[in-house]
């Protein structure tokens, strides 16, 4: 999905990461994650990183992010003994996901057309 290429009017080709990143200020690393996240499954950090070949700091980050986006969810791992919680993180549906980016990509291109309309109307 990231990789996928999409054609501006301007012949730019840009990839799905550079237009999530237009309306929820995504990285590239958020939108790998969020893409193997997608494809089913649940991970913790450490799963995370060694999959991608990204750093547990890295992974975090971008969970965290996309935790507070409400894209990925996450749940406790049950542990014995001791020390930092753990957790698995996943997409409950990802065809909820999708659905919500469409919508939220829609309204990113409505309100860039206002505001165009607004700046050519006061000049």
């Amino acid at each position: 999905m990231a990789e996928q290429k999409l054609q501006l009017p301007s012949r730019r080709e840009i990839t799905i990461a550079e237009g999530l990143k237009f309306c929820y200020d995504l990285s590239e690393t958020d939108t790998q994650i969020l893409i193997e996240l997608l494809k089913g499954g649940e991970y913790s950090v450490d799963e995370l990183a060694s999959k991608l070949g990204l750093s547990k700091a890295t992974v975090n980050r971008s969970l965290n992010k996309l935790v507070e986006l409400g894209f990925v969810s996450r749940r406790r791992e049950k542990r014995e003994g001791v020390g930092r919680p753990r957790f698995k993180y996943f997409v409950e549906d990802a065809r909820k996901v999708i659905e919500r980016i469409e919508r939220d990509v829609d309204a990113c291109a409505e309100e860039f057309k206002r505001k165009i309309r607004s700046l050519l109307q006061g000049s």
